[in-house]
């Protein structure tokens, strides 16, 4: 019963193949409520890169990430960190406080319009995604989460 509450929708598109040669927005996520289908809506940007020959798939919003031996194996494994995640966080009620400490900003406590932490602080607040960045050879992915607005 849980699970069937706890389905949310998951789409991947491929973003770019590498944001050091484009322009890099302030915001990369994006946090909506969606009132029509009852749900928050996050955009999460995940970045793909190779450490000693793994490929890790990290989202420096939430400082999730997930690895495998090619892309599309960090893609699924960094995808089972996310429904891990937000299973707990649905579970616990801990969603906005959780991100909150992660350093989005709640707009509308009465829409659930969240505020992303933008790339520069989260440079700032994060060492090694500040090297991912400014050193590492990476891709960008965007992840879209359909989250019951009850989490």
């Amino acid at each position: 019963m849980f699970r069937k509450a706890m389905a949310f929708s998951m789409q991947i598109t491929i973003f770019a193949t590498n944001l050091k040669q484009m322009f890099m927005p302030t915001h990369s996520f994006k946090a909506a409520y969606n009132t029509g289908e009852s749900c928050i809506n996050l955009v999460l940007g995940v970045y793909i890169f190779t450490e000693e020959g793994i490929y890790i798939a990290y989202c420096p919003a939430l400082d999730i990430s997930g690895y495998g031996e090619n892309e599309q194996e960090a893609k699924q494994s960094f995808g089972e960190v996310v429904r891990q995640y937000l299973d707990y966080c649905i579970h616990e009620h801990t969603l906005t406080e959780d991100l909150q400490k992660h350093g989005w900003k709640v707009e509308n406590i009465k829409q659930h319009k969240f505020k992303s932490p933008d790339t520069v602080a989260m440079m700032k607040k994060n060492p090694d995604f500040k090297n991912l960045i400014e050193n590492k050879e990476y891709s960008k992915y965007m992840e879209n989460l359909s989250i019951p607005s009850f989490a």
